[in-house]
């Protein structure tokens, strides 16, 4: 067996036993060749007295779909299969309460356990319908796209908006490097672009807990630096289907779940530059817009933020009028009217997240007090692990992965407003909101898509 790959199995096993109280995880399997044993780990580790469901789209049952239905017959485990549904001329399920609503109907039938074939959209249905019916889950992986395999929070579309949402991880993650080395290649893209976040969602996470007092954990941020670690020369091996390359990059999408377990929130791997992505996603679904993967636009996401990381920390903080600052902060009545202008149908959706993040006066001031008082302190809490826009951007040419927006085939403006509006979509603080509370954001996003666009 590889070196490589023991050790980051390794790495993996020690985790989990070192942080059973606080993941729902309790293995995960990254190995060539996992789906041949994927029947009896997941016969040893879920119920037995009721079938389990098994949540396929027809790409991941022809993955490892139809594999792991025979491993499943021969060892004498009761399942039946089902289709995430289609809508409205979907050629790929997408994960909103619609489908998480069908599969908890169809899971309610009488089925003691669900797995989950496929990655992003097949495991956040099943795990956040397995978790309202208190119900375990597994997931048998098929592409190394996303970071939410052991993670403790599903990605869904709500009532328009995309947004995380609490629930219990799989128990049992089966990733089959053999499988996940075949996915398409844009699929291996978006599971870097999610994972090279890191620097600056790190970042946001440090800001945020100077500027409003978030809770802060250094053993995430510890699971995190392992897993980055992890990613040392995989990139540009990537396109070749290198397995050792797939299991550095499996094994870190990995850790950077459990890190969000063991934070209790999904901070340590998603700042500002996932909320850029979740515009885009929410603009697509009501207007019927191109999309990419999620992870593909966090990367071009992520080159956006690092270079507002940036400028900011080339500012001066003496020039820093806060009384300024604070006079011309709308009160939320007008922010309010705002908002429904800019986001128009969206707006209902987006209000309440808007309004829980969004400052007093009083507010605004303690904070931006703190920026220009504490500079030397605020620039040393985000500097651990804050990369270049340029070196991220080296590193995602490497394994091929899209840098402009242009190549995620969103057009100019609605780029332009990911940047500039994409803050209202989630009360979390991060790099896009101290630059609107300074005054810099629109003229910077300017900058950025002049960099960033084409």
């Amino acid at each position: 067996m590889n070196a490589k790959i023991e050790s980051i199995q390794s790495t993996i096993d020690t985790l989990l036993t070192r942080f059973d109280a606080k993941v729902d995880t309790k293995v995960a399997i990254v190995q060539p060749g996992a789906l041949k044993n994927a029947a009896e780990v997941l016969r040893s580790n879920l119920p037995l007295d009721r079938p389990w469901l098994v949540a396929v789209d027809q790409n991941t049952w022809e993955a490892a779909g139809k594999d792991l239905a025979a491993g499943l017959d021969a060892a004498g485990v009761a399942w039946e299969r089902w289709d995430v549904p289609l809508v409205d001329g979907e050629t790929e399920p997408f994960c909103d309460d619609e489908r998480v609503e069908a599969c908890q109907k169809e899971l309610g039938k009488g089925f003691g356990a669900g797995v989950a074939v496929g990655s992003g959209t097949i495991n956040d249905v099943v795990k956040l319908a397995a978790h309202r019916l208190n119900l375990p889950m597994a997931c048998v992986a098929t592409a190394p796209s996303m970071n939410g395999f052991t993670s403790g929070i599903a990605a869904v579309l709500s009532e328009g908006v995309k947004t995380t949402v609490p629930c219990t991880a799989p128990k049992v993650v089966i990733a089959d490097l053999d499988v996940l080395a075949e996915a398409p290649q844009r699929m291996i893209q978006s599971g870097l672009g999610d994972l090279l976040s890191k620097p600056v969602s790190n970042a946001d996470w440090a800001l945020s807990a100077m500027l409003i007092g978030s809770v802060h954990s250094k053993e995430a941020l510890e699971v995190i630096e392992k897993g980055s670690d992890m990613l040392n020369d995989v990139a540009p091996r990537l396109p070749l289907k290198d397995r050792e390359a797939v299991a550095g990059l499996t094994g870190s999408l990995i850790l950077s779940g459990i890190a969000m377990s063991v934070a209790g929130s999904s901070s340590p791997a998603s700042g500002g530059e996932h909320l850029i992505s979740h515009y885009i996603d929410m603009t697509g679904h009501a207007f019927d817009l191109p999309c990419d993967f999620h992870g593909c636009q966090v990367g071009v996401g992520t080159l956006t933020t690092a270079f507002l990381y940036e400028k900011f920390r080339t500012l001066d903080p003496a020039g820093i009028d806060v009384d300024a600052l604070v006079a011309a902060h709308k009160p939320w009545d007008e922010f309010e009217r705002w908002l429904e202008e800019v986001f128009g149908p969206l707006f209902e959706a987006v209000s309440k997240h808007a309004k829980a993040g969004y400052p007093t006066q009083d507010e605004l001031r303690a904070r931006l007090t703190v920026v220009k008082e504490r500079w030397a302190e605020l620039m040393e809490a985000i500097k651990p692990g804050l990369r270049t826009s340029g070196s991220i951007e080296a590193e995602l040419r490497e394994a091929g992965c899209p840098v402009r927006y242009a190549e995620l085939n969103v057009d100019e403006g609605r780029a332009s407003d990911a940047i500039k509006l994409s803050k209202n979509i989630r009360n979390r603080y991060t790099i896009l909101h101290l630059a609107a509370e300074l005054g810099v954001l629109d003229g910077w996003a300017d900058e950025a898509m002049e960099r960033f666009y084409r």
